[in-house]
């Protein structure tokens, strides 16, 4: 799969099947549309076109508060791999593209950048200018411009409707393993390593240290994590901690991973390592002493490799 900007598909592509959205999170229900696209795509002998936004659409059109989000860019792009996806194809969005009516936005976007045939929408799917681009909008002007579309249901679990909106609320409050169950993976946080201050060496649970992602990216409360690691499609196991160690009097926000199993390949300095966030094993807190510190991550580990034995 190739990452692109929307006006630069190659010249080759001649007929594509498109869906459309901010996909944050790439969940269980936005999979039911991914699969559609690659399906009707290979069936008509034509491209498959994944479009998101960036930013995300809610940043621009609700402007004052800044929009949490699942997955960056990149993110998208490596959920994306496993579905046989041809493009990713992202729109810098901006007050000027939010202005398009649903037609300019066909016209102009879909069949003239896109070589769009074939359109798969989700259930009550909008787009275009004060969301005018309906269903009555499908039906009676898509004909126009030979795309066809295939609506998709919108998928619900547990009387909840799968949306990146209700996964937010679930990380935010520390339900992790409700999140992951309606994102149908575990929580992917992806970061740059870099050095660290080898605290954890010093006590004898020596980290990978990442750079924060973005600050809109949404995290569940600072604390232990169990996860895995993946890194050239190898993973481990281990333990993923980010906040800013109270312990040691604060340290800037930051998340490292300590693996519970030999690693023979571990990102470099600058290198971007991909944590798989599974379930919460506690909330950060302040211990009495390093000594402390180091009985609970104990206790901490061997918990994770309980996790994993019955996961």
């Amino acid at each position: 799969m190739k990452t692109i900007h929307y006006q630069k598909l190659p010249k080759s592509v001649t007929a594509s099947i498109v869906t459309v959205g901010n996909f944050d999170g790439i969940h269980r229900g936005h999979e039911l549309l991914i699969t559609e696209v690659v399906k009707q795509a290979k069936a008509a002998n034509a491209a498959s076109i994944i479009v998101t936004f960036d930013p995300h659409t809610r940043s621009v059109v609700q402007p004052g508060a800044m929009q949490p989000v699942l997955s960056t860019l990149e993110e998208k792009a490596f959920l994306l791999t496993p579905y046989g996806v041809d493009f990713l194809a992202y729109i810098p969005f901006d007050d000027t593209f939010a202005a398009l009516t649903p037609m300019e936005f066909v016209e102009n976007v879909l069949k003239k950048e896109l070589r769009a045939t074939g359109l798969v929408l989700g259930e009550g799917h909008t787009f275009g200018n004060q969301k005018a681009g309906n269903k009555k909008f499908l039906q009676s002007d898509m004909g126009r411009n030979h795309i066809t579309t295939f609506a998709i249901s919108s998928l619900s679990q547990q009387n909840t409707v799968v949306s990146s909106t209700e996964i937010r609320k679930r990380l935010m409050d520390g339900d992790v393993r409700e999140a992951v169950q309606l994102l149908g993976h575990p929580y992917l946080v992806s970061g740059k390593r870099v050095s660290g201050l080898k605290k954890g060496s010093q006590m004898g649970f020596p980290t990978l240290n990442f750079l924060r992602p973005s600050i809109n990216k949404v995290l569940p409360p600072p604390g232990v994590y169990a996860a895995m690691l993946d890194f050239k499609g190898t993973k481990r196991p281990g333990a993923f901690y980010f906040g800013n160690c109270p312990t040691f009097d604060g340290r800037d926000f930051h998340c490292e991973f300590h693996a519970l199993e030999f690693m023979t390949e571990v990102p470099a300095d600058g290198e971007v390592g991909h944590v798989w966030v599974h379930n919460m094993v506690r909330k950060d807190v302040m211990f009495s002493s390093q000594e402390k510190l180091v009985e609970q991550m104990k206790k901490d580990i061997a918990e994770i490799n309980n996790f994993f034995a019955g996961e």
